[in-house]
């Protein structure tokens, strides 16, 4: 029977991965080099074991196993693949709280896109930067910001892989090795009403629509996100100081169904808004019924496409962004129908809004903390092309300064 016993204790070297010690086996004693590889699936470390007759033998081992290691000739031999990783990542970072419900749900969505290609199924180790450079070639005709997600994505699975002793080194993390390409899609425009379709927008809601009409002022005069206004509570509205808190948004659970969430869709959409004239007694007559959001069907959660269907609709009867749409009747003569529709969608109550801002001259830095952007840099370059509309007009202002200061 095979007897062992420590007769040293390990002796760390150094970075608490490894470690030389003796020991006893079948009555002769040994030196033993450990260094840990990688982990095991029940969490415990993974350990590489070199069995030595001296101590100047193991030092000598040791060190040629650290040579190894650190030229990526010995690593975890684990079948982990990149979806694996990828997947490990997304679960504990919602675990953590690093990240929301609707945080983790469009991560797995861009988790998708990767999952749609070969290179999700290739075990880590053996994804070389081609094959990365390949993939990411692959995903050109997504946007810009799509693609950008889903390099990041990437990196952070090679990152986590290292983290795990799977691979020694991150080829996003060597300068001109990964190349990410730009997108064959151009960047979406700002598409916001312009003055004469919010008129007719406005007068469209004057009629009394519904119980949905009070969403469609408060969304054109505020810029909030539609999800930002169907999670208002009667505790965020503050009467005294004429304010607008605004700290949650609605997301979807692990069913798909709309919930109140916990906070907004970034850390800068929690922010205090002005309550205006235009929108004050909105809330003054919603205050009267005690529900658990301000904006409710029959006492329930009212879900974002219910108010895009609606304002469809009621852009449809105002004639704004009016196409033709041709359909198919279901009749024995299947012959087709042409039909009007308006191809509108409610973020563009949030455009509109800062659109108007800007045309009032609205600074920028204002607008940012009112819109909940995380910097001013968002705010400019998501309305670039509305600024640049009155970059004549300041430049004139400059002009006929400068002239003025000289005379």
């Amino acid at each position: 029977m095979e007897h062992k016993s420590i007769t040293r204790k390990p002796k760390s070297r150094g970075n608490g991965e490894g470690s030389i010690f003796k020991r006893t086996i079948r009555g002769k004693e040994k030196w033993v080099v450990q260094y840990k590889v990688g982990m095991q699936d029940n969490g415990r470390p993974k350990m590489k074991t070199i069995y030595c007759k001296s101590r100047t033998e193991a030092k000598t081992k040791y060190d040629e196993l650290i040579l190894t290691i650190k030229t990526g000739k010995l690593v975890d031999k684990s079948n982990y693949t990149l979806n694996d990783i990828i997947d490990i990542n997304i679960k504990n970072d919602l675990a953590l709280n690093k990240i929301s419900k609707t945080s983790y749900n469009r991560k797995k969505e861009t988790q998708k896109i990767i999952a749609n290609h070969s290179i999700s199924n290739i075990e880590i180790q053996k994804i070389t930067p081609a094959i990365i450079n390949d993939f990411l070639l692959s995903i050109k005709n997504y946007s810009n910001s799509v693609i950008s997600k889903t390099s990041q994505m990437l990196k952070c699975a090679f990152d986590k892989a290292i983290v795990m002793n799977i691979i020694t080194s991150n080829p996003f993390n060597i300068k001109g090795i990964i190349a990410v390409p730009k997108s064959n899609k151009q960047d979406k425009k700002v598409d916001a009403l312009t003055v004469e379709e919010q008129q007719l927008f406005i007068k469209e809601l004057e009629k009394g629509y519904d119980e949905y009409t009070n969403i469609f002022y408060v969304a054109i005069y505020t810029g909030m996100r539609i999800g930002e206004i169907l999670a208002l509570s009667p505790t965020d509205i503050d009467f005294n100081n004429k304010l607008i808190h605004i700290n949650k948004t609605l997301t979807r659970d692990e069913n798909d169904k709309f919930i109140i969430g916990e906070k907004t869709k970034t850390y800068a959409g929690t922010r205090d808004i002005p309550i205006t004239d235009l929108i004050e007694n909105i809330f003054i007559d919603a205050q009267n019924f005690q529900n658990e959001t301000f904006f409710t069907s029959n006492g329930k959660i009212i879900s974002p496409t219910t108010i895009n269907s609606h304002f469809k609709k009621i852009c449809k009867n105002a004639h704004i962004r009016e196409t033709i749409v041709e359909k198919k009747k279901h009749k024995e003569d299947d012959k087709s129908i042409n039909l009007k529709s308006s191809n509108v969608n409610t973020h563009m109550l949030r455009h509109t809004y800062a659109t108007r801002c800007i045309e009032s001259g609205m600074n920028a830095t204002v607008l940012s903390k009112l819109l909940g952007h995380a910097d001013i840099e968002t705010t400019l370059n998501t309305y670039t092309s509305v600024f640049n509309k009155f970059k004549d007009d300041e430049i004139k202002k400059y002009l006929d300064y400068i002239k003025s200061v000289q005379l």
